[in-house]
């Protein structure tokens, strides 16, 4: 099952099933990508390597990259800073980024992308570890001496690790994080029980949960360190990354959190749907394109062109 982003983080049974049987009709709609002509097809289902994914096999992707996206790029005066695009649990760089990333790419931006271990679910270490060796690939091969970085729920916090435990500090200029939990989850009876029962081969969804041992580790000191520009963008139709509170940092001059509803209280989009929307789009590029992060007090178009 392939779920965007955080998985089972739902404040009822009823919001739990619709997840479950949304992330079935993403897994078929997955199965459905082709590879490039002359690529070598990638199985859905792969063997078990250096990730931790228990007794069964891990998980990935199609392994296909949204168009524009992982292409030979070289950073201009104008766009000097590639942009590296991190999943949520249960996705992949497919689906995930098929309307944000070309979207970015087509506005002249370096896009890059990474699958995460077992789809996200593995122990998230291990997905800072495929981050920092995606970011070392896209420095070395765009010559670029710093990466963005724009994570969905879990991509947010995994940007966060590689920042702040994983040798990121110093080649990362923006952060941008949409429906990430920084706070980690917490999901009401009795749809823990559904947590419980549909989590139990995903360390990720754990390590993700309100008090775990991970997410208090990843938060003792400064949440937000160096000199990056961080984001965090949130939508109060959040359904999954709960509670709302969970998703904002603490504020400076470094960092901004945009609740899109307080500029257009009519915008409608949950928590999976953030990865599809223009308004994001819109927010990700004034962040990218300043000083600092997204600026808070600027004038919105409410209804940007798709």
């Amino acid at each position: 099952m392939n779920v965007l982003s955080i998985g089972l983080t739902h404040r009822s049974p009823g919001r739990a099933l619709g997840v479950i049987v949304l992330g079935l009709a993403v897994s078929l709609f997955s199965a459905g990508f082709a590879s490039p002509p002359g690529a070598t097809p990638v199985s859905p289902v792969i063997a078990m390597a250096e990730v931790s994914c228990g007794l069964r096999p891990c998980l990935s992707g199609p392994g296909v990259s949204a168009p524009g996206v992982d292409v030979d790029c070289l950073p201009t005066a104008d766009r000097p800073t590639p942009v590296i695009l991190i999943h949520g649990t249960r996705a992949d760089k497919t689906i995930n980024w098929s309307y944000l990333g070309p979207e970015l790419a087509d506005l002249g931006y370096c896009v890059y992308s990474v699958d995460l271990p077992d789809r996200g679910q593995a122990p998230i270490a291990e997905s800072v570890a495929a981050l920092a060796t995606r970011v070392e690939e896209v420095m070395a091969s765009t010559g670029a001496r710093r990466v963005s970085l724009f994570g969905h729920s879990l991509g947010g916090i995994v940007a966060r690790d590689y920042v702040k435990r994983g040798g990121g500090l110093h080649v990362v200029d923006d952060l941008i994080a949409m429906g990430t939990p920084h706070f980690g989850y917490y999901t009401e009876p009795p749809g823990d029980q559904v947590d419980a029962a549909v989590n139990t081969e995903c360390p990720a969804c754990w390590e993700q949960a309100s008090g775990s041992e991970y997410m208090n580790a990843l938060n003792v000191g400064d949440l937000t360190p160096g000199s990056i520009s961080y984001t965090s963008i949130i939508t109060a139709r959040d359904q999954m990354a709960l509670p709302l509170s969970s998703q904002y940092l603490p504020e400076n001059g470094r960092v901004a959190n945009i609740l899109l509803q307080e500029a257009c209280p009519d915008h409608q989009v949950d928590h999976l749907m953030l990865a599809f929307d223009s308004l994001v789009r819109d927010w990700v590029v004034n962040a990218l394109d300043r000083q600092g992060p997204a600026d808070g007090d600027r004038s919105v178009d409410c209804e940007p062109a798709p």
